[in-house]
């Protein structure tokens, strides 16, 4: 059976989700790792932004079913956006890391 995230996702809901992630369901596509180093954030940079920051856009639902949302953290005084979606399969749910922003 599938674990299926509530309709709609509220930002309360999604929060408790991403807080308790571990950092074995967090994925870093391609894209992702490249705009990481391109702009010196790194996987424990954006699993601070995940665990301390907050929501600032979404969550909004994406075509492909998964929800999309921004979350922002400072880090060392300065700015930190991650991009991700959280998705849910039979293994529980995941998150896409989209991209990251400074």
């Amino acid at each position: 059976m599938s674990n299926l995230l509530p309709f709609p996702l509220s930002k309360q809901h999604a929060l408790g989700e991403i807080r308790g992630m571990p950092s074995a369901k967090v994925f870093y596509p391609p894209h992702a790792r490249q705009r990481m180093r391109e702009r010196g954030v790194s996987r424990p940079d954006v699993m601070g932004c995940l665990k301390r920051g907050n929501i600032t856009e979404g969550p909004a639902q994406m075509p492909k079913g998964t929800w999309r949302m921004t979350m922002s953290w400072f880090r060392a005084g300065c700015p930190l956006i991650v991009v991700v979606e959280l998705d849910a399969d039979d293994d529980g749910s995941f998150l896409i890391v989209i991209t990251t922003i400074d």
